[in-house]
């Protein structure tokens, strides 16, 4: 039995999430295999061969998956599963990424998929969240491969080690798509830190007013913190964030060892992102603000007046 983990990396460096991925693999079955797709990441694949537990290192290197383009890449997967009839699952996390590339791996080969996994019993049998975070559902698959996307954040991150593999590479298919990358915006991102990975996380909502509120108000804060910044769908909604920032049922699921919340209500749909961290601290002037039932500490003062002072005092 055979795992098969989708490597994502940024700035060359393989994600955290990753490597919590692994360790759920390595629950699920006694081998490990890692799928690393790019264009001349080296540094990536020195990096995936170093991972304990990791027992071979596929990589398609290509100039056509420099960027991501979803059918490009889930179609390198159509003969790689083919050939590799060991390979009986298929892990990446529940990031943009994960939700968008292996749905398309598994419809291409005619399987369903399992998401937000957050524990593996058995071969078979998986919990995952409900209804917004508020249930946890079992649920049992006989289907001989797998198809999963796992939230990290259930699972502890897996160690470097000293062994260093011998990569495996496989040759890239060509597709001819209509889909074409016509400008890349990401060192424009609000964020220098992965926000799935980040220890704390500053969320404004739609109390901030303004985009300009959001940027003067947040980052520095964030700065001082080392935090990622993160946003409510209603902040995102309203242009005061951009849309990579939203945390959420339908955005990125965080833990971060702290989690502020500044200016925003804490909908139902934005506490299934976050309510898994382990400090929260919210900041509103409304006391009946439904965050303030999840807080660890609550601050019931305008946000305009204590954002600087709490920046100064740091």
């Amino acid at each position: 039995m055979t795992a098969l983990v989708i490597t994502e990396y940024e700035n060359f460096s393989i994600k955290d999430e990753t490597l919590r991925v692994v360790t759920a693999a390595k629950k699920l079955s006694s081998e490990v295999w890692l799928a690393v797709l790019g264009h001349e990441m080296e540094r990536v694949v020195n990096e995936a061969c170093c991972i304990e537990g990791v027992s071979k290192v596929l990589v398609i290197d290509h100039e056509k998956l420099k960027h991501f383009i979803p059918e490009v890449w889930a179609f390198q997967f159509l003969d790689l599963l083919k050939t590799n009839a060991e390979i009986d699952s298929i892990l990446i996390s529940s990031s943009s990424l994960g939700k968008d590339l292996l749905p398309r791996i598994a419809g291409m080969h005619d399987e369903e998929q399992l998401t937000d996994v957050i524990e593996i019993i058995s071969q078979n049998d998986f919990l995952r969240p409900i209804y917004a975070g508020n249930l946890v559902s079992r649920v049992s698959t006989e289907q001989k491969r797998k198809f999963l996307t796992v939230r990290g954040n259930k699972f502890k991150p897996t160690e470097k080690s000293n062994q260093n593999l011998e990569s495996e590479k496989i040759v890239f298919k060509e597709l001819d798509t209509a889909t074409k990358i016509l400008s890349n915006n990401s060192d424009n991102a609000s964020n220098t830190i992965d926000l799935l990975s980040a220890k704390c996380v500053i969320s404004g909502g739609r109390g901030l007013g303004s985009a300009e509120n959001y940027k003067n108000l947040l980052q520095p804060l964030a700065k001082k913190l080392g935090a990622a910044l993160g946003a409510s769908r209603a902040a995102v909604d309203m242009g005061l964030a951009p849309n990579e920032n939203q945390v959420g049922q339908t955005g990125k699921i965080v833990a971060p060892d702290l989690y502020i919340a500044v200016g925003l209500s804490g909908s139902i749909q934005h506490l299934a992102g976050m309510k898994d961290s382990k400090v929260i601290v919210a900041i509103n002037k409304d006391p009946e603000a439904p965050i303030f039932q999840i807080a660890t500490y609550g601050i019931i003062a305008d946000l305009f007046e204590v954002l600087p002072e709490l920046t100064e005092k740091l």
